[in-house]
């Protein structure tokens, strides 16, 4: 054994106490460390490619998601000004749009969870070392997308409730 970092020093050694007492051989010495990086350097690669297209539909998703909650709110400005002059405070307006894509998230978190826990089961028989999937990360994975939704209707829909009904209803 030696400690990390130290290899070409150990080896360096080892080479120098085997010429001694027997200098005509060769000696060819193998750390499996870096065999297992050779071997999964592919792996590796794949992982960093992996990541970069989880973070590509990550974004694209947030900005989906942010796009049909700002064209819901466009294409119900005229039902909004009108349930604020009808005495609807700003909560009631968000109460009722964190309902309708609370149960998109619901309905699609049913099929996506799984049909993604079946898959990587499949994909993960393969490894001889294989990491748990636990239920805690779908729960984050939930919350991250419900945090996502919820910012976008507080954002656009705060926005939209915040307009005098009056210009909105004469702009229409």
């Amino acid at each position: 054994k030696f400690k990390e970092g130290r290899w070409n020093a150990v080896s360096q050694k080892l080479r120098e106490e085997a010429y001694k007492g027997n200098p005509d051989r060769e000696l060819y010495l193998v750390n499996i460390e870096e065999v297992y990086d050779a071997y999964m350097k592919s792996e590796n690669t794949l992982c960093q490619l992996l990541s970069i297209v989880s973070f590509i539909c990550i974004a694209i998703a947030v900005f989906g998601i942010f796009s049909l909650v700002t064209l819901s709110c466009q294409q119900r400005r005229k039902e909004i000004a009108i349930r604020k002059v009808n005495g609807a405070n700003i909560g009631i307006i968000l109460n009722l749009f964190f309902r309708e894509y609370l149960l998109l998230l619901v309905f699609s978190s049913f099929f996506a969870f799984p049909l993604g826990y079946v898959m990587m089961k499949h994909w993960l028989e393969n490894y001889i070392k294989q990491t748990p999937m636990e239920w805690w990360l779908y729960a984050v994975i939930f919350i991250g997308m419900g945090l996502v939704i919820f910012l976008s209707i507080i954002w656009r829909v705060w926005k939209a409730a915040r307009q005098n009904p009056a210009e909105v209803l004469k702009s229409e």
